[in-house]
């Protein structure tokens, strides 16, 4: 979940493009504010990288945080 001028959303983006690249997820960005429900239960929190429909990071994520999660380890 994404918002557009959010710097945080870029920093993550950023990860998501990095471990994509080597082949380890794909992923796809969705504007909260073109949703109100998603606004509704997000708000400010963003960006939230969801995985199997449950948010598995807020705010911030490494890409070593996002491989771990990824491979199944926490």
């Amino acid at each position: 979940m994404t918002r557009q001028d959010c710097c945080l959303c870029d920093d993550a983006k950023e990860v998501l493009e990095a471990v994509a690249a080597e082949g380890l997820c794909s992923w796809e960005t969705v504007d909260v504010d073109r949703d109100k429900a998603l606004l509704v239960r997000f708000g400010l929190d963003v960006p939230v990288l969801m995985l199997d429909d449950a948010p598995v990071f807020k705010h911030r994520v490494t890409g070593a945080e996002l491989k771990a999660v990824l491979a199944g380890v926490n």
